[in-house]
This record gives C-alpha cells, structure tokens and sequence, in this order.
C-alpha cells in the first residue's frame, strides 16, 4: 500500500501494519521553502498509477508539469519527466503497455499544448507521443478543459474523452492518437467531467456538468444567488424531471 503525501511517501505491508519504505518529501519534491506556488500544492500528487510490475507514475506540478515515475519494489525515483500541461488523470492500459496522461492545458491559445501524452509503461525515457489531441479537429471541437479519459484494455483500440465545457463524449484511435467521433448527449448538459468505465457490462458512467439554478437570466431562482433560505427548483432531467 502506497501513500502520497506533503509528508513524502510511505509504503506499507497490503495489511497496512508495516511501514516498509519511506521517502522524506524534500527528497522527492525539493525543500519545501523553495517550492513556487500554494503551499497546499507542495508535494501533490494529481493522480497515481501502477503497471503492477515496474513502476509506479504520479502525476505532479512543482512549476512545470512533471510525472514521477517510481521502483514499485523500492518507491526509488527513477526520473521526473515532461508532460503537457496541468496533468490531471493518468491511466494504464495493460495490452499496449503503456501510460496516457489526461490535461488541460492552461493556455488554450498555445496550440502546441495537448489534453493527452502517451509514455511507453516499459521504457519512460522514451520518446512520448506529445501533441496528440492539438490538431485541427480537437482544435474546431473547443477540446482544452479539465475532463477525464477512459482507457482499457476490454475497449481495443479506442478510447474516449470528457470535457467539463462540452456535453460530447469524444472517441479517440489510440494507435492513431487522434479523435475519430463524439456523441452528443443531453443538450441540456453543459459539459461532462468524471467518467467511470466498467468491463462487466460495457458502459460508460458520466457525470454531468449542469448550470446552477441562479446568477444568470432566465435561472429558476432568478439572477441573485444568495444565501437565502432554499426554494423549490424544477429538474428538468433525470427520472424526477
């Protein structure tokens, strides 16, 4: 068992009785009064991610965008390595043997920035796919907010993509890394965000992003959004619609 933390990381027994490894978090992310930015940021990690057989990835930001990888057996740092911006969420997939890291970029007028990077899970020296989704169609599609991406190995050869501004799911060629479709779902969503996948059943489950029920005209609570006491709102959606 693996933790992550301002306090470094510790690696325990699966029971979590003994602590079997620990790195100091200096050792890691450097003196802490050198860090830049938040003090709640020093040290954390975004997401994590194991092979299950040589390594472990974290995703994190110490000024510029950086995933860690790790010895699974000795937590070692094997290298900090150059992503697109802001990592979000990584994700393994275990028949092409390799890491796909989910971004949003900060800067969306930098068409050279990606919202998703690929490392070889066995060799992360390697050269890396960059650049993947900053192309003519994801750049049409408006594709640079936070979302989540949905990679496993029961899906082949595709993938999909949320994105917190866009009520699309989008569907991507792993091998060509390129977005080939999207589905248009409730136009009365705003955009989707976090994505769960099951490889019982083969479906998608997706959380929506809606529009709050105030502060703009036309809401069903008016303009104002205050901390008055509650008032009855109407769905328009789901089975209480």
């Amino acid at each position: 068992m693996w933790l992550f933390g301002v306090d470094g990381i510790f690696i325990y027994s699966p029971d979590g009785q003994e602590l079997k490894v620990k790195h100091e978090p200096s050792r890691i992310c450097g003196p802490k009064e050198e860090h830049e930015g938040p003090s709640h940021r020093y040290c954390r990690f975004s997401d994590i991610v194991s092979d299950g057989k040589k390594y472990v990835w974290g995703a994190i930001d110490r000024g510029k965008p950086t995933i860690d990888v790790f010895d699974i057996d000795t937590a070692a740092l094997v290298g900090s390595f150059d992503t697109c911006a802001n990592a979000e969420r990584i994700e393994y997939h275990s028949l092409r043997d390799e890491i796909w890291v989910r971004c949003s970029s900060s800067d969306n007028e930098v068409s050279s920035q990606s919202n998703l990077d690929v490392f070889s899970a066995s060799n992360p020296s390697g050269d890396i796919q960059t650049d993947i989704l900053a192309k003519e169609r994801a750049l049409e599609e408006g594709l640079s907010s936070r979302g989540y991406a949905v990679i496993d190995s029961s899906l082949g050869d595709i993938g999909y993509l949320t994105d917190s501004e866009l009520p699309n799911l989008f569907k991507i060629d792993l091998s060509q890394k390129t977005i080939v479709d999207k589905v248009e779902l409730s136009p009365l969503s705003n955009g989707l965000y976090e994505a769960v996948y099951s490889p019982v059943n083969k479906h998608i489950f997706i959380r929506s992003v809606v529009c709050c029920s105030c502060g703009f005209e036309g809401a069903d609570l008016g303009e104002e959004c205050g901390r008055s006491p509650g008032a009855p709102v109407s769905p328009v959606t789901g089975s209480s619609a």
